[in-house]
């Protein structure tokens, strides 16, 4: 019986230690707009940018709120997958 319960407890353990703890999401300030262009959440580490309504559009530790050419100059890229 503990041979079965050891796994389901490891699991446990590891589901809710800080590692699987869901990073905040942050909405754009007030007042943030492009006009004639989208609003780009970048994802500053890793150099790519979410569209709102996608899964990490700010909601990943590092990031900050821009308009899409600025991400664009600044050397970021778009999803590939669409989150």
């Amino acid at each position: 019986m503990t041979a079965t319960l050891r796994p389901l407890a490891a699991f446990a353990l590891l589901a809710w230690s800080p590692a699987f703890a869901q990073t905040i999401c942050h909405d754009p300030p007030a007042g943030m707009s492009c006009p004639g262009d989208r609003l780009v959440w970048c994802n500053t580490p890793s150099l790519i940018y979410h569209f709102r309504g996608e899964r990490y559009f700010g909601c990943t530790k590092t990031g900050k709120f821009q308009c899409e050419h600025d991400a664009v100059r600044e050397g970021c890229r778009p999803t590939r997958n669409g989150q």
